[in-house]
């Protein structure tokens, strides 16, 4: 199938590494031009090259005049405005999954909000206005499963992923007869790099495929597991974004797609 994705002009957040790599790898692929983002200049440039990425954009997105920053970079690395937006970047304040509501510090509440909410919304404002005077774009947000069924612990993290649920719904309802569209993506746990060494570790056995690791982490339910049977590949993740920002694709609008191997008890 024709993506139609040929000589678009992309950003992929948080890409140096994970599901963001994956997103990217498979938009080039495609055709696409893809500017990666990261935090470390010389990771980033070396996934680039790898890749072979139109470039990079470097920037911690939460701080105050970072977005514009990478806005900037990307424009000048694509020659031209940014046509499909991924906002991959994230991430959790270290040590409270295990945490309750009224235990977490309130600085991880807004350290969490500015880096899963606000991050995205501000590269939103930054580059809709250009696809609205195109008539054409496409953005995707990635959020998580635990939006919709949190953890008792941690709802610092899976607040602020539903804060950027509601935000997309929003947008996506504003872009009415625009051309631009905006949905979510929902990953539930998935093997990325991290996951792999941490199985590694917890096995003791530095040998082990991502596979196996996959394998032995569902059948010692290390984590919950869905029932897949299995914990998510960032590749899959990746087919479901390249779809929903496909050019041929202009009626998912609003939506959230689950790529969770069934982990959320809901329809949606």
């Amino acid at each position: 199938m024709d993506l139609q994705l040929k000589g678009r002009r992309a950003l992929v957040t948080g890409s140096s590494s994970g599901i963001g790599e994956a997103i990217v790898r498979l938009l080039v692929e495609e055709g696409a031009r893809v500017v990666v983002h990261g935090r470390d200049r010389t990771r980033a440039e070396a996934v680039a090259r790898d890749i072979g990425a139109a470039g990079v954009a470097i920037g911690e997105l939460q701080a105050d005049g970072a977005a514009e920053a990478v806005h900037a970079e990307a424009v000048k690395a694509l020659g031209g405005n940014v046509e499909l937006l991924i906002n991959n970047a994230g991430g959790n304040s270290e040590g409270n999954t295990s945490k309750s509501p009224v235990d977490i510090g309130i600085d991880d509440y807004i350290s969490n909000y500015k880096a899963n909410t606000l991050g995205a919304v501000r590269l939103c404002q930054l580059c809709v206005p250009d696809m609205i005077a195109a008539k054409f774009g496409r953005i995707v947000n990635v959020s998580s499963a635990v939006a919709m069924q949190p953890n008792f612990m941690g709802v610092d993290y899976s607040a602020a992923k539903a804060a950027l649920n509601n935000f997309t719904f929003s947008l996506a309802g504003s872009l009415r007869d625009t051309g631009v569209t905006a949905n979510v993506l929902s990953p539930g746990v998935i093997l990325v790099d991290g996951l792999v060494r941490f199985g590694r570790m917890k096995f003791g056995d530095e040998t082990m495929t991502a596979d196996q690791v996959n394998a032995r982490l569902a059948a010692e339910k290390v984590f919950e597991v869905p029932p897949a049977g299995r914990f998510g590949l960032p590749r899959e993740l990746a087919m479901v974004a390249a779809m929903l920002v496909s050019p041929a694709n202009g009626f998912i609008n609003g939506a959230n797609y689950r790529v969770d191997g069934g982990q959320v008890r809901g329809l949606n």
